[in-house]
């Protein structure tokens, strides 16, 4: 994409943003003081009549600790998590840090199903997802998530605010996606310098610190060689990872996501 369509196109973007943000549920938990605490951001999605969340594996590996995690259904309202849960899996005798795949899917079960129209909060349909989205050059990507430092708690109150932030850019170079031991086939790896990232609406602006934003989805915006259905925006990636030294975000390709959902049916 040459750089007049980014520019002509960042209003749409801006707002498109917003309207994503209610497929994607921010996961706490609660820490000393009963302060929620952000973990990471998820994805809320649903086929035929299951629901699921999409996230990091080491965001759901919390629950693995003994840590219960929640989401805000209503306002002051809690909903912990439940289900079946399905995890990608490190080498035999390596922790989670060694797994380059590190997605989870978490089939909700019990009261309280989506959707959640007090907390605008709302299933993306399965069919959203674009697996293999191939080559990785010429195309234009969107991360929405939740970043920890845009999270407040009040206890007290029983109150809590937390506020999505978006950047949009290309995929890194092929050399990047070899310094971090990952290839195009697998992940995806977005530019990112946090001193310096394009917001939706094409600000050129100092990014939140990014801990929190584990399991945000990236959203495919722009194909050189695609049709660019502006009724759809696809689900494409998982983000898993933040590199500084390398200025990279670091996304599962969803292909991942779609046989864990598969083991779970």
């Amino acid at each position: 994409m040459n750089m007049n369509t980014f520019e002509r196109e960042s209003g749409v973007v801006a707002k498109l943003s917003n309207l994503l943000s209610q497929h994607i549920v921010p996961l706490f938990s609660n820490r000393r003081g009963g302060k929620p605490q952000l973990v990471g951001s998820s994805v809320l999605v649903s086929s035929e009549t299951r629901s699921y969340l999409i996230s990091a594996a080491h965001v759901f590996d919390e629950l693995k600790a003994g840590h219960e995690l929640f989401f805000y259904i209503e306002p002051k309202v809690i909903r912990k998590l439940s289900g079946n849960l399905l995890l990608t899996k490190a080498p035999a005798g390596m922790d989670r840090k060694s797994d380059r795949l590190d997605l989870g899917v978490l089939n909700l079960q019990g009261p309280a199903l989506p959707p959640y129209p007090k907390v605008q909060k709302h299933a993306l349909p399965i069919g959203a997802f674009m697996p293999n989205a191939l080559p990785r050059e010429g195309k234009q990507y969107l991360l929405v998530g939740f970043p920890e430092s845009k999270s407040r708690a009040n206890p007290a109150a029983r109150d809590l605010v937390s506020e999505p932030c978006g950047f949009r850019n290309f995929s890194a170079p092929g050399a990047t996606y070899s310094k971090l031991g990952v290839t195009p086939g697998s992940h995806i790896v977005l530019s990112f310098d946090v001193k310096r990232t394009v917001a939706p609406n094409k600000e050129i602006r100092a990014f939140p610190n990014p801990s929190g934003m584990s399991g945000s989805p990236i959203w495919l915006l722009y194909d050189e060689d695609g049709s660019n259905d502006p009724t759809q925006t696809p689900v494409v990636g998982i983000a898993i990872e933040h590199h500084k030294t390398e200025r990279a975000i670091v996304a599962t390709d969803i292909e991942i996501a779609l046989r864990l959902i598969n083991e779970a049916v």
